[in-house]
């Protein structure tokens, strides 16, 4: 009769990968979410001549969180080891976050990108 099967090797590579994620899609969101809003709300001041411009900022806003959630989602199922896809998913989309210092949560997401990829197996 054949045991059970070997163990995956676990290490703390996927939860460091989680939680750059994280952090990332948090630091994203709220950046765009801030930038969206006061922009359009500032030009707004400047009547139906800058409309055009707050409905961009509102679209870039919007794009943003959506990839700022499903960041998120990834980064829990990093933290879970499950659906690696959706990880590396959220992880790619992370990149075109800019942060409240630059582009931080960029190299976050990367990070955690090369990290996810190193650590497939443990999924």
């Amino acid at each position: 009769m054949a045991g059970p099967p070997p163990a995956k090797p676990q290490t703390v590579i996927p939860m460091v990968a989680a939680i750059l994620m994280i952090v990332a899609a948090i630091d994203g969101m709220t950046f765009w979410a801030v930038i969206a809003f006061s922009s359009a709300a500032i030009l707004g001041l400047f009547g139906p001549f800058a409309a055009g411009f707050q409905t961009l900022f509102y679209i870039c806003g919007a794009i943003a969180i959506i990839f700022g959630i499903v960041e998120i989602l990834g980064g829990v199922m990093a933290l879970r080891r499950r659906m690696w896809s959706l990880a590396l998913v959220g992880s790619i989309l992370g990149l075109f976050f800019f942060g409240w210092l630059g582009f931080e949560a960029s190299l976050l997401s990367l990070v955690a990108l090369i990290l996810l990829v190193i650590s497939r197996k443990e999924f």
